[in-house]
């Protein structure tokens, strides 16, 4: 009787982890889109630097570096960066 308790017990806590891991992962998922636009815009301004004439080309250098780091994070297929861990990347 006692293995018998034992092991529901078990599955409900398996269970519940479970549920709190799946919640986490969607809070994970809605934090990703509060920084898409940010990195978007941000991307957008590397790839201005880098057509633009006026910008040094050390600096288009370094703007095209960053442009082809923030392409080979998103395109990891063994892990999948959110918008915002794409971010953090790029800025440190």
């Amino acid at each position: 009787m006692a293995k018998f308790v034992f092991s529901k017990a078990l599955k409900l806590v398996s269970v519940a982890l479970l549920a709190s891991s799946t919640l986490a992962v969607n809070a994970a998922e809605r934090e990703a889109d509060d920084c898409t636009e940010r990195l978007e815009k941000y991307l957008t301004t590397l790839r201005d630097n880098v057509a633009s004439d006026y910008i040094a080309p050390r600096q288009k250098e370094a703007s095209q570096k960053l442009l082809d780091k923030a392409a080979r994070l998103k395109a990891n297929t063994e892990y999948h960066y959110t918008d915002c861990a794409v971010f953090d990347k790029l800025l440190f």
